[in-house]
């Protein structure tokens, strides 16, 4: 096969394919057409639903970077308070691991295969939250918000507001405000 007719087989393909794809893009432009119209998520708020010492809460899903099973290797950091785990090695970069729980005045998470960390980026903080378990992301209408509902303890520093739900509250847990806490800022002794 000469050069000439090999390039004009090789435009024919990128025309056939070009053609190809306008087909499928007017087939896709009628079909969205005839979808109902639904509503923006704007009228949603989204969660990642955790439990802490017993209490199932939920924190804005925006204010969780990412999820890590629970890791083995975490190494101890002289004189740091006791709710700092340590340090874990996550893809080369090393995490502040806290438990959450012993940060509020509770018992120590107990590792299990439910234990998660809630990684966190807020407030130039960079932190692993170890928390024993997750349940989920659970999607709430704005409708349903209670603005400033409270909790009573520890947890009540970071609880602003809340859900009310098919008549379940579920408190919402402010990363943030723990993020911008001065005595979760300093970790050492």
């Amino acid at each position: 096969m000469d050069m000439s007719k090999a390039a004009a087989q090789n435009a024919m393909s990128a025309k056939k394919a070009v053609a190809a794809l306008r087909e499928i893009e007017q087939r896709s432009q009628a079909a969205a057409e005839r979808l109902p119209e639904v509503k923006g998520s704007a009228d949603f708020w989204n969660g990642l639903v955790f439990s802490v010492s017993g209490v199932r809460l939920a924190a804005a899903m925006h204010e969780v970077g990412e999820m890590l099973p629970y890791q083995e290797a975490i190494t101890r950091v002289p004189g740091a308070k006791p709710w700092v785990l340590g340090l874990a090695n996550v893809r080369g970069s090393l995490l502040p691991i806290i438990d959450l729980q012993v940060f509020l005045g509770g018992k120590s998470v107990v590792p299990s295969k439910a234990t998660r960390i809630l990684v966190v980026q807020l407030s130039g903080l960079m932190t692993g939250l170890l928390v024993p378990s997750v349940q989920g992301m659970r999607h709430f209408s704005l409708a349903e918000r209670l603005p400033n509902a409270r909790m009573k303890g520890a947890l009540g520093a970071y609880v602003y507001e809340a859900f009310n739900q098919e008549g379940q509250v579920w408190p919402v847990f402010s990363l943030a405000a723990l993020a911008a806490d001065p005595k979760f800022r300093s970790a050492a002794r």
